[in-house]
């Protein structure tokens, strides 16, 4: 056998070894994401015109396919409310203290996203899933788009909310109210967990 056949035979047989892990730990259920970096923007439109955002990079969670539900992300995603800053300090005090209500408990000073649905982990997708936010649970629609690259999944998606059917009272600054539709706009990057790394390599 040739020495470029036998490289051939070892980058193959390699090959197949780590595809082999991947399949076994996706198989334990060991195929877990977390978040590697994030950024939350929440896109609030004036009844005057115009609009501003509040922003925040305070977005951990673990996220895993669901073996039990096909096309259905397990784990959540949680975004602290408190650190949402739109530049303006005594604007972001009220948001947090006079309309989030962060001061009542976690279901409060916590936005959770779960029980995740998408048709698809590459290019452009639609999903659902469920949101926690101001001590109420509803269901949200939205548009993403994913790249994979190096084990990572790169997520930009984009879904709207309205402010009142999460009971937070109707947002004023100066006089002028926002909008009851907001839009919220996700940039995130999970990685694999380092279990699922090491099954692989193994």
């Amino acid at each position: 056998m040739s020495i470029n056949m036998r490289r051939v035979c070892v980058i193959g047989l390699f090959t197949a070894t780590a595809l082999a892990g991947v399949v076994r730990a996706a198989d334990r259920g060991n195929d877990k994401y977390k978040v590697a970096g994030a950024e939350i923007t929440v896109v609030c439109p004036l009844t005057v015109g115009g609009s501003f955002e509040a922003k925040t990079k305070n977005v951990s969670g673990e996220i895993a396919p669901s073996p039990e539900e096909p096309g259905t992300v397990g784990g959540a995603l949680r975004v602290d409310l408190q650190t949402l800053e739109t530049g303006i300090a005594i604007r972001d005090r009220h948001m947090r203290e006079k309309y989030l209500e962060i001061e009542k408990g976690p279901e409060f000073a916590v936005a959770t996203f779960e029980q995740i649905r998408i048709d698809k982990l590459e290019g452009k997708a639609t999903f659902t899933g469920t949101l926690l936010l101001h001590g109420q649970r509803k269901e949200i629609t939205g548009t993403a788009e994913l790249q994979q690259r190096d084990g990572r999944i790169r997520v930009q998606a984009q879904f709207p909310i309205r402010v009142s059917e999460f009971q937070i009272p109707k947002p004023t600054y100066l006089g002028v109210g926002v909008r009851d539709e907001i839009q919220v706009k996700v940039t995130l990057t999970v990685a694999p967990t380092p279990g699922l790394v090491a099954s692989a390599a193994r």
